[in-house]
């Protein structure tokens, strides 16, 4: 868990750290400015406790075969985990399944597939006993080009039929479901998003602030991003980078292009509006007198 925490550190520190002090050279700071830096930070930090540790499972279960079925309980709020118990056969590289979640008047496909190296990241994980077979007594994260572990955000909530329609391969020995805290609605993050961009480009153009509102979406976008990038607490370092890469290509991309443009036509309004200087009057030869 270190290494996702320090990496998610740099990210936001890298783009917080240098807009805080652009800021503070203001000859007055907005109070609104504040705000905004300290919701724009939040939304990364809170999204990220959740998807890199959601907590205890409220309720667990295991699948190995195919046509296998659980009944579950998902309430508001929470998604459902499938994690790996890998096999003792380290040549199998690969396992696809594919599960319905059937609920009340609502039904949903989820599909997926378990990847895993022959050198792997560490010491197996019997997630079925809920036992970390690890030299910490932890499990063990993904490696690089592996896939342990899934998190689904499903469109419905409440109880819940699971059944496997596909389970092809020989990595996974079994799947670990198990009910867990959810981020908040992919909407909402979004929707958070796009106020922050906006109260950014509002200090901005009318506050002086300067590249403010591309590093304050930057943060709330990664914020947004997050949950859609496939991290678990198995399986994280990847998403976390490839978050931040979309993050700073909307913020520092499109929305830090938008203030650009907003400044350049300030600029000609003010300069538009600026009085025309008068042109010098003739100096009036004197006459000599005679």
């Amino acid at each position: 868990m270190i290494i996702p925490v320090l990496l998610l550190s740099v990210i936001v520190a890298v783009i917080a750290v240098p807009a805080i002090q652009r800021l503070f050279d203001l000859k007055k700071v907005p109070p609104l400015a504040l705000l905004v830096v300290a919701g724009a930070i939040a939304s990364p930090a809170y999204v990220a406790s959740t998807v890199l540790d959601p907590g205890e499972p409220l309720e667990s279960a295991a699948v190995q075969t195919q046509k296998d079925k659980v009944e579950m309980t998902l309430p508001e709020g929470h998604s459902l985990m499938v994690t790996a118990e890998l096999s003792e056969d380290e040549d199998a590289g690969k396992t696809s399944y594919a599960l319905r979640v059937k609920g009340d008047k609502w039904a949903q496909n989820i599909n997926g597939t378990i990847k895993r190296s022959g050198s792997g990241g560490g010491p197996d994980v019997d997630v079925i006993d809920g036992e970390g077979i690890t030299e910490s007594g932890s499990r063990r994260s993904g490696s690089v080009g592996e896939d342990l572990q899934e998190r689904y955000d499903l469109k419905g909530t409440g109880a819940v039929e699971i059944t496997v329609t596909n389970y092809n391969g020989g990595a996974a020995a079994a799947l670990a479901l198990e009910v867990v805290k959810g981020p908040p609605a992919v909407p909402v993050l979004w929707g958070f998003a796009a106020l922050i961009a906006v109260l950014g480009l509002f200090l901005e153009l009318k506050r002086g602030c300067e590249r403010f509102s591309g590093d304050m979406a930057t943060l709330a976008c990664y914020g947004a991003l997050l949950p859609q990038s496939g991290i678990t607490p198995l399986d994280n370092v990847r998403g976390l980078a490839f978050a931040g890469l979309g993050a700073i290509l909307l913020g520092q991309g499109a929305v830090q292009a938008i203030a650009w443009v907003g400044n350049k036509y300030l600029s000609s309004l003010a300069r538009a509006a600026e009085p025309e200087p008068e042109p010098d009057e003739p100096k009036r030869k004197k006459r000599r007198r005679s």
